[in-house]
C-alpha cells in the first residue's frame, strides 16, 4: 500500500460478531495502519472456561463470540500493543445484557 493509502484508525463495532476466524482481518489492518494507528473494535465476548480450543464459536444466534485470551494472542502475533481491552455489556439481547469485549490496539 502507498502511504495515501494507510490509515490513523479502523474501528470495527458489532461487525466480528459474524465472522469467526479473526486473523485475516489482523493481518489486513495491520498492513492498513500507519504505524502509530489504532484498531478498535467490538466483539461478543465466549467466557475463557469454555472448551473451546479455537477461540471462537458461532452461537444459535448465528453470531460469533470470541476469547480474550484469543483476541490477545492475535494481537501478540500481529505485533500490535493492547491499549485498551475491557470485558462488559455491549448490547442487549431479549431485555438481557450481552458480555463483549472492547479493545483499542495500537
Amino acid at each position: 500500500l502507498k502511504k495515501e493509502n494507510m490509515y490513523n484508525l479502523v474501528f470495527a463495532c458489532d461487525v466480528f460478531c459474524y465472522i469467526g476466524d479473526l486473523d485475516s482481518i489482523f493481518i489486513s489492518v495491520k498492513k492498513s495502519i500507519v504505524a502509530d494507528g489504532m484498531f478498535a473494535f467490538s466483539t461478543e465476548c465466549l467466557e475463557e472456561s469454555h472448551g473451546e480450543e479455537k477461540g471462537f464459536i458461532l452461537h444459535q444466534s448465528a453470531r460469533f463470540a470470541h476469547k480474550r485470551s484469543y483476541i490477545e494472542s492475535l494481537a501478540i502475533k500481529h505485533s500490535f500493543r493492547i491499549l485498551a481491552i475491557k470485558t462488559c455489556p455491549i448490547r442487549k439481547n431479549e431485555g438481557k445484557d450481552v458480555k463483549g469485549i472492547l479493545a483499542i490496539l495500537s
